[in-house]
């Protein structure tokens, strides 16, 4: 049986994390620029929601795959690591939600 890398499940939530924060604030640039007739003089992502969108759903999985892991009493691990993994995984979580992606659409 293959070991439960609970370290690399939360990089990738963070990373994505990272990235829903970043694609928000290029969509509120973008707003910000269509309110105003000041022009930016670079593209701003034309893709912009679909990233959102994809990227918040992968986040989703990460995250419904991460609490499916740290429920099951029968996989091999330590109390403490369960522990420390929901703390930062309800850090990340909390991240995220102060983004209010679904009120967005």
């Amino acid at each position: 049986m293959k070991p439960i890398d609970l370290k690399a499940g939360l990089q990738s939530l963070r990373a994505s994390a990272r990235q829903l924060e970043s694609l928000t604030a290029w969509r509120q640039l973008q707003a910000a620029e269509a309110r105003s007739s000041c022009f930016l003089g670079f593209p701003v992502h034309d893709v912009l929601e679909t990233d959102l969108r994809n990227e918040y759903s992968f986040f989703l999985s990460i995250s419904l795959q991460m609490h499916t892991v740290l429920n099951d009493r029968s996989l091999d691990i330590s109390k403490d690591q369960r522990q420390v993994a929901k703390r930062q995984l309800a850090r990340i979580e909390q991240r995220v939600c102060r983004l209010q992606l679904p009120n967005r659409w």
